[in-house]
């Protein structure tokens, strides 16, 4: 039994402060005491809420989650089970979400991978998150507050965020609408069925996610079905934009090309351990439940994490293909100028290989507007943020870095770049 999942999206053209929150006409109007009485935590020393236009002359530093504002339309208080709202079965009915706003958060505890973007001028068009609105949530913590304390105060105060503007949009008229339902496909068609193969990054307590509110630490490989992954059933922790979830463009395209050319047989989630008994170990059974429990002839694997899971994701495919199922791996960012400069792994059997991008040196400009300016950003550290500076697109919100976004290029191309002709 498959899930079918609506998704109506209301496009927001223009945000801007006012004294009532509202939605009309593609603007949202936000009063800010009512987001600083959202996000409110007494965890926090401090809390503001900014804004952030496509094409302002701005950087914003030390982000940490970027995610689209959306809920469910008839049930709100079940958006995000277990993590946010009241617990229920995600990945079915019907959702809303607004398009071209996103919820930003700062994040200001110690942690080796913080992330800044430009929002205008000549870098801007290497991330797609420079097309949209920022409402930005600057908290610090307060004095005392444990760095786990302060990040789970600080992702429920985004979710809190996101859920109350997406609410804005029940009993709209929607500008789109994507429905995703996996219906049978015939026998006599005899498309190859494909299984999609995730390893993610579980490996301690700040680089985690959560499934249904639950740690993956110590997580099994499971199966789970695909629409609950783009309904908010999954959350990164602390250290990946969940924009890529909500719109998991493989899953997305899998979900498309159902029934046409291929059978899309379901998600396997792999969870990332450190020792490679322990590795190997978790990409059999992976393989195993594409194999015997999916089905699959193919497989299609992709990973969210760095190094670590180039590993498992390159014992996954060998083990795809010890078991008789063709694979192909996805790997972003594996070169910059030199072939194979960013790769953990040189194994000849895995033969099938996406290269979904590539890092960039940027020349940065000189910025008039900081947003997280007393934010740490490791990568940073002897530079001037406000620029001007050179520095990679790694480690940015900028270029190819989790393995589930698509190129910068081509994701949100339907959103026009503020100020350009969308090149």
């Amino acid at each position: 039994m498959t899930k079918r999942l609506q998704i109506d999206y209301i496009k927001v053209r223009d945000v801007k402060f006012g004294e009532k929150t509202s939605l009309d006409k593609g603007v949202l109007t936000v009063n800010k005491e009512d987001l600083l009485k959202e996000a409110a935590s007494d965890l926090f020393g401090s809390l503001d809420i900014q804004l952030v236009r496509p094409g302002e002359n701005c950087r914003i530093l030390g982000l940490h989650d970027v995610m689209q504002p959306r809920c469910k339309a008839d049930h709100p208080e079940e958006s995000y089970p277990g993590i946010w709202g009241k617990l229920a079965p995600a990945g079915e009915g019907r959702t809303v979400a607004l398009k071209g706003v996103v919820v930003s958060d700062i994040y200001y505890a110690k942690c080796n991978v913080k992330y800044y973007m430009d929002m205008g001028g000549p870098c801007a068009k290497y991330s797609n998150f420079s097309r949209h609105f920022h409402v930005c949530i600057d908290a610090t913590p307060g004095e005392g507050v444990s760095d786990a304390s302060y990040a789970e105060a600080l992702k429920r105060a985004s979710l809190s965020v996101n859920v109350f503007l997406a609410k804005l949009a029940i009993g709209l008229e929607p500008d789109e609408t994507e429905v995703f339902e996996r219906k049978p496909v015939p026998a006599e068609k005899k498309l190859p069925k494909v299984a999609y193969l995730v390893t993610h990054m579980a490996s301690h307590d700040t680089w985690n996610f959560l499934y249904y509110g639950q740690s993956a630490l110590n997580f099994l490989p499971i199966v789970v079905q695909p629409t609950e992954i783009l309904d908010g059933a999954m959350i990164w922790r602390y250290w990946e934009p969940n924009y890529f979830l909500q719109n998991e463009v493989y899953i997305k395209e899998l979900m498309k090309r159902h029934g046409k050319d291929l059978e899309f047989v379901g998600v396997v989630f792999d969870n990332n351990v450190m020792k490679i008994d322990g590795k190997d170990t978790m990409s059999m059974i992976s393989a195993t439940l594409c194999k015997d429990t999916l089905g699959a002839d193919c497989v299609m694997l992709n990973k969210s994490g760095m190094g670590h899971c180039q590993l498992d994701s390159a014992l996954a495919f060998n083990w795809c293909q010890k078991l008789g199922m063709t694979a192909a791996l996805n790997l972003s960012a594996v070169s910059n100028y030199e072939p194979g400069d960013m790769l953990v792994i040189a194994d000849p059997k895995v033969d099938a290989v996406i290269n979904s991008g590539r890092n960039w040196d940027l020349d940065h400009p000189k910025v008039d507007r900081l947003v997280g300016e007393k934010a740490n950003v490791p990568c940073l550290l002897g530079l001037d943020p406000r620029g001007p500076f050179k520095h990679t697109t790694n480690f940015c919100y900028q270029g190819i870095w989790s393995q589930l976004g698509d190129c910068y290029v081509t994701t949100d191309s339907d959103i026009p770049r503020e100020g350009t002709n969308n090149d």
